[in-house]
């Protein structure tokens, strides 16, 4: 089998229904098979705050109460993860919904003072693999399981990374609600860990785009082809940044 192509799906991709054709199109014209790994940070913080249920990040991660948690699971493995799968079998492509906790696909580990978040430790893809058997697109929602059975709310570019690697996939592509990584005044086409480190200690990458870029970076030591990119790239007009995993040196 040709490797896979692993996507992380959030931002306009994941919420605007006119983007739904283009990547559609984009995952016809993957070199292998395909998983959509998706987040959906805007809609999990409009309930919670409807719900006056407190919501802050510590260096890009939610820290989830057990009842915040409840909300990351209905709004993420609910009606995120549905109404994405549907508008891509809409769209032409068949996709079927499911969570990191199906089948145990992804257990996770509890993150010290975090709540209810964790970081992959096993992956067993065989439900992924299932649904390729059939011909269908899995998309997966990165709400895991403990060993305990429970719920766990995993970062969704943490969840790609460990799929992506359990697969064995060829390119793992961060499509979010940035074209790229920007230094200056545009988006670059392609960052250096070295280039990286740098623009994060003196500023320029700063915020969520933090965890984005180190996540990338390590991704990129075992994947190929590792792309933060997002609207222009579904559109024809920027690819997005490729990221390389050269070393830091002193």
């Amino acid at each position: 089998m040709t490797a896979p192509v692993v996507y992380k799906v959030g931002g306009p991709a994941l919420e605007d229904p006119a983007l739904l054709g283009p990547l559609a199109a984009e995952v016809k014209r993957a070199s292998g098979p395909v998983v959509l790994v998706h987040g959906g940070g805007r809609q999990v913080n409009r309930l919670l705050e409807a719900l006056a249920i407190e919501s802050r990040f510590i260096e890009g991660r939610r820290v989830t109460s057990p009842e915040a948690m409840e909300v990351v699971e209905m709004v993420l493995s609910g009606l995120a993860n549905k109404a994405l799968a549907a508008g891509l079998t809409t769209a032409g492509v068949l996709a079927a919904g499911i969570s990191c906790r199906d089948a145990g696909l992804v257990m996770a580990r509890l993150e010290p003072n975090l709540g209810r978040v964790g970081l992959p430790e096993t992956v067993r893809p065989a439900l992924v693999q299932a649904l390729w058997a059939a011909g269908i697109v899995p998309v997966v929602s990165p709400v895991a399981s403990t060993e305990d059975g429970a719920s766990v709310n995993v970062n969704a570019d943490e969840a790609a990374l460990g799929l992506a690697r359990s697969l064995g996939a060829s390119a793992l592509v961060y499509l979010s609600d940035v074209d790229g990584v920007r230094i200056g005044d545009s988006a670059v086409s392609s960052l250096t860990a070295r280039e990286a480190e740098a623009r994060i200690t003196d500023g320029t990458i700063a915020g969520g785009m933090v965890l984005k870029v180190r996540v990338a970076l390590e991704a990129a030591r075992s994947i190929p082809q590792v792309v933060i990119a997002g609207r222009a790239r579904l559109e024809g007009r920027f690819a997005g940044t490729t990221i390389t995993a050269e070393e830091v040196r002193s």
